[in-house]
């Protein structure tokens, strides 16, 4: 039965309303008679209750397994009991005291959120969330895909979520259908306080913005619209504790419901442990996945990384698209480092990509390319051999690898593209940095010389012309702003490279990326002169020491700019100014509020239910 505490105000309008226009549906919060499958599903699509938008359910404390998905069709918040943690002081999941054990098989989510549209929020809080068995075959067990409106996408707070504190989820054990814990598409809002227990083997989060805004799919108009770094347009994860010896974050994979492309993301405030070589926060670009775009932005900072194996890679791998990645610290433990804090990947140099891209070399149809076929001929080296020798040439030294639009080889026998690293009167050498990289000349082989200036959606590259369909539509250069990565202000305890590596010479710096150059040891402005003198690069202090000439395009962060930061984690503030014109700093971006709206429990849209209202069931 229900018992139901409520004020007499309320009851008489709910009797008053039922007499004009019969029964009558409240929001409000109801407590499931157990942790059971059965019992929370009952009060979210009946029979004992079939929820409405701004409902809250409560799942008691107990231990349950579910052999069954969860399915939610509507905004509202799902939470089981404990004493969250909700703070920018704070960091992970709280004391939960519902564990939920996941026996739903490798097909279906253990919680499935679909139909929610801009305007209804999802919450998702205090839950202990297990693998049945290190061998049980399973899914990323909360998935998220929702629909977009050209105001908007639907909110989400997933909080004071705890992964595998018992039993670690692993990709090995599990299945690769758990190399993500969270998938999502379409949706803005946070992850926080959440904790990814030790001995885990799967990405975080893997993020989508497939249909940005409620436009197409594949995230096709993700990368026709702005940038909205420092706004509320993506989806922000803070205050986690994770440990992963994968990557924490991708754009790779669809939620069941959703589709992949566009992603937009922030990682701020969070700590993490990592014992993989993958590095930690990334995304795909446009190539291995086909069809659907790469990721449009990502922002990274303040959070501290401890690496515990002996190369943990990179802070933030981009493989397209634009971001921010400042004030994080790295740490390693003896004989252990990160590489760098910034790794620019532009595969399609070498890599035939399918979806209608093909590669990235002079003949991609949607790459500024040349037009050009420069020269042609055939090898008269060895087989399996990275170099190819043409003896009837007489080219300048090293004439093919110009900084920003580097040349091409094509080989037409086996028809493979790759970008060229040097060369001599008579021979090339091709760059094989990239891990899909596994071409070799054989005697013989066909050639031709060609040239891409830039390929679509390349790292430093933002926002362009339309596309869609398959193969995408308007074949040509879709005329894609200039958009760099900035980055500065970043430590580590040991750089095993630079700030910024890249494996193209299609990506320079101070055009396609900006770095404070420190390698590690970051230094604060002195001066208006000293360590940046506003010619390249990036600078950091406050105002009064910013330089008063500048090159378009470097980058000042304000440290006494900005009000963003209410956290008082000792951060503090900031603002970073560009150069728009010589000699004139222009406003460019302030993080987003932080903590995030969402976690202080204000609704970015829908309707706030009441508080006044509980309905128990027994």
């Amino acid at each position: 039965m229900f018992t139901t505490r409520r004020n007499p105000t309320i009851v008489l309008l709910a009797f008053f309303l039922s007499a004009l226009a019969g029964p009558v549906s409240a929001q409000g919060t109801y407590r499931a008679a157990s942790c059971n499958y059965s019992d929370v599903n009952a009060l979210i699509n009946g029979p004992a209750h079939k929820a409405i938008e701004g409902d809250v359910i409560v799942i008691p404390g107990g231990l349950c397994t579910w052999t069954s998905g969860l399915s939610i069709t509507v905004g509202i918040t799902l939470t089981g009991s404990g004493s969250p943690n909700a703070d920018g002081g704070t960091f992970g999941a709280g004391t939960l005291t519902t564990i939920i054990t996941d026996n739903v098989g490798s097909s279906v989510p253990l919680i499935k959120i679909t139909g929610i549209s801009f305007g209804q929020t999802i919450v998702l809080s205090l839950l202990d969330i297990e693998p049945q068995s290190s061998t049980t075959s399973l899914t990323s067990p909360i998935q998220i895909a929702g629909t977009c409106s050209a105001n908007g996408c639907p909110s989400i707070r997933i909080d004071n979520i705890a992964f595998g504190l018992g039993i670690p989820w692993t990709q090995n054990g599990n299945g690769g259908g758990v190399s993500w814990l969270i998938r999502t598409d379409n949706v803005f809002g946070v992850i926080d306080h959440c904790t990814v227990a030790p001995g885990t083997q799967a990405d975080f989060f893997d993020v989508n913005h497939s249909a940005y805004l409620g436009v197409g799919v594949y995230g096709d108009n993700s990368w026709a619209q702005p940038d909205t770094i420092g706004g509320a347009n993506n989806l922000y994860a803070e205050n986690n504790v994770i440990y992963t010896n994968t990557a924490v974050s991708d754009c790779e994979i669809a939620p069941s419901g959703g589709s992949v492309g566009g992603c937009r993301y922030v990682a701020r405030f969070n700590r993490i442990t990592s014992s993989n070589g993958f590095g930690v926060f990334g995304n795909h670009g446009t190539e291995t996945d086909g069809r659907p775009r790469g990721g449009r932005q990502i922002e990274v900072y303040g959070n501290t990384a401890s690496c515990t194996k002996s190369s943990c890679n990179v802070l933030a791998g981009y493989r397209s698209g634009t971001g921010v990645v400042f004030g994080n610290t790295l740490t390693s433990s003896t004989g252990t480092w990160f590489n760098a804090f910034v790794a620019i990947s532009v595969y399609r140099t070498v890599f035939a990509a399918g979806g209608g891209w093909g590669a990235c070399g002079g003949s991609g149809p949607y790459d500024l390319n040349d037009g050009v076929v420069y020269y042609s001929g055939a090898n008269s080296g060895s087989d399996g051999s990275t170099t190819l020798t043409d003896p009837t040439k007489n080219w300048s030294t090293n004439q093919f690898v110009p900084p920003g639009f580097p040349y091409s080889v094509y080989d037409l026998t086996k028809g493979w593209w790759a970008e060229i690293a040097s060369n001599t009167t008579t021979a090339l050498t091709i760059r094989s940095s990239i891990p899909e990289q596994a071409n070799t000349f054989n005697h013989g082989d066909s050639y031709q010389i060609l040239r891409a200036a830039v390929c679509i959606d390349q790292v430093g590259h933002g926002a362009g012309r339309y596309l869609s369909g398959i193969p995408a539509s308007l074949a040509g250069w879709p005329s894609q702003s200039l958009d760099p990565v900035y980055e500065w202000d970043n430590t580590a305890s040991l750089l095993g490279q630079t700030n910024v590596t890249t494996d193209t010479l299609r990506t320079v710096a101070n055009r396609d990326w900006y770095t404070d150059g420190s390698n590690g040891r970051p230094r604060q402005q002195t001066s208006a002169t000293f360590p940046f003198d506003g010619s390249s690069g990036v600078g950091w202090g406050t105002t009064a020491n910013r330089p008063m000439t500048c090159t378009l395009g470097v980058g000042y962060w304000a440290t006494d700019q900005g009000s963003w930061n209410t956290s008082g984690n000792g951060f503090g503030n900031g603002v970073l100014y560009r150069c728009s014109a010589p000699n004139t700093w222009t406003a460019y971006y302030t993080p987003y509020p932080y903590p995030h709206p969402l976690v202080g429990g204000i609704k970015l849209s829908g309707v706030a239910p009441p508080t006044n209202l509980m309905i128990t069931v027994h």
